[in-house]
């Protein structure tokens, strides 16, 4: 949802951006991988006029890199970006953050991820439209099965619905539990109610003392504090040959959205996830929880990108990565580890849904990473594929709204050779509900409903869609 943009600073030419970089020591750091990420980082925020951006990677436990480019924000009062003080909105990373909280209350067996939510909330409860019982482990996973409603957000703090008051007519079940997953707001947003009502805190103040505090997260909030204002920087987007700065987003599902971070304190979660939960002496997770949330917990396929608990999966140059993304007006973002090698990424930028981020992580898994190999010739089944032909939509739309009708939808077509076209790709059928592009780089597989149509299909992690009958 967007209302028309702030026109402030609308006299302000954008100026070319210089490189500001506060990096780690030298010992720490690998000169080739710095200079091709400088290279990349301002090539493209000059060609795309992106105020600022930051980065950190860390590996086997010391930060090996860590820098900050351009500005804060534009005019008078402009800084250089700061890795250690500039304060970004990191956006949907927030949902690992709410993850990781809901798994410390398992730890303290004070719920049970595998039995049904209603159990545990007092203020709203999950309606029985399906006789299967929603679980945490479903709104991990985004596989609770909830409608993805409009309406999520306001621009003025006095409009900010509580969270139990939002959800409270709004939790709408649209298909069976743990299916497949569909990425949800809505289910991360129930989450976020569990930790408030199972721990009797406020979800910030339950954050801010199991999780930011133990791991020296000082800079880390969701309602700013007033003494942090000045290290914040402002959301820019780029719009009619400027840089528009853009209003404040507040979420009623903030535990799906909201976290405000700087790229040290990013680089301290990181840490803590790759060491299993624990920073220095201070351990915030047990092993084994940790490890959830760098496992496949759910897929249509174990060979298609599923959800570990909280991360999604992807592999790129031969690396399998646990991710997250973050876009909010003004500000993108993304989060990256990679347990194999004990690598962490965090990067974060003005302009939502720009992908500066994207040729950051490639460009950082492509200096660790292998080159991809896949067979041009492979081995494949020779069914007919016209089942698995049709029309197909998104499953993190609103179904229940006005205007679900006119929601866009991707073809997939039957070839004669028993192959599929779509996506920009063709695909060959591996195994009988499993398909492989022959360039290597999609992997695509298929669930049947109880009366053995192809229902769901999911290209992995949150591209999951629903056949159009």
């Amino acid at each position: 949802m967007k209302i028309k943009k702030m026109k402030i600073y609308l006299s302000i030419i954008f100026i070319t951006i210089t490189t500001i970089s506060f990096s780690q020591k030298k010992e720490y750091a690998n000169g080739d991988l710095e200079t091709k990420l400088d290279s990349l980082i301002t090539y493209t925020m000059e060609s795309e006029h992106i105020v600022g951006a930051s980065y950190i990677i860390v590996k086997d436990g010391k930060t090996l890199l860590k820098k900050g480019y351009g500005y804060t924000t534009l005019g008078k009062n402009s800084k250089p970006v700061n890795p250690d003080s500039t304060i970004f909105r990191i956006g949907s990373i927030t949902k690992t953050f709410t993850a990781t909280a809901l798994l410390q209350l398992k730890d303290r067996n004070l719920i049970n991820l595998n039995k049904d939510v209603n159990q545990y909330l007092k203020s709203v409860k999950v309606p029985s439209t399906y006789k299967e019982n929603i679980t945490a482990s479903h709104l991990m996973t985004h596989s609770a099965g909830f409608d993805e409603l409009s309406g999520r957000v306001v621009y003025n703090k006095k409009q900010q619905i509580p969270l139990k008051t939002f959800l409270d007519d709004k939790l709408i079940r649209i298909r069976k539990p743990g299916i497949v997953s569909a990425y949800s707001t809505f289910g991360i947003a129930l989450a976020g109610l569990l930790v408030q009502e199972i721990s009797g805190l406020t979800f910030e103040e339950y954050l801010k003392k199991n999780i930011w505090k133990p791991l020296g997260m000082s800079m880390t909030s969701i309602e700013l504090p007033k003494n942090q204002e000045n290290n914040l920087s402002i959301g820019y987007e780029y719009e009619n040959g400027i840089n528009v700065p853009q209003p404040w987003e507040w979420y009623h599902t903030y535990p799906a959205s909201s976290i405000n971070s700087t790229t040290a304190d990013m680089g301290k979660y990181l840490q803590m996830h790759l060491n299993l939960g624990k920073l220095n002496d201070n351990r915030i997770l047990k092993t084994e929880t940790a490890l959830s949330m760098q496992t496949q917990q759910l897929s249509v396929n174990s060979e298609v990108y599923g959800f570990a608990y909280g991360f999604y999966e992807k592999n790129q140059f031969g690396l399998k990565a646990y991710n997250h993304g973050g876009d909010m007006l003004g500000y993108s973002s993304f989060i990256t580890l990679v347990p194999e090698i004990n690598l962490g990424i965090f990067v974060v930028h003005h302009h939502e849904n720009t992908n500066l981020r994207n040729k950051v992580i490639s460009q950082v898994l492509e200096h660790f990473g292998t080159e991809n190999i896949y067979n041009p010739n492979p081995e494949r089944m020779r069914n007919d594929v016209s089942e698995f032909a049709g029309d197909y939509k998104w499953m993190s739309n609103c179904y229940t709204c006005s205007n679900s009708e006119q929601q866009t939808t991707y073809q997939l077509t039957a070839n004669d050779d028993n192959t599929l076209s779509g996506f920009g790709r063709k695909f060959y059928q591996a195994e009988p509900l499993l398909f492989k592009s022959y360039d290597g780089k999609r992997i695509m597989g298929f669930t049947r409903n109880e009366d053995g149509k192809i229902k769901y299909m999911s290209l992995g992690n949150v591209n999951a869609f629903e056949k159009v009958e």
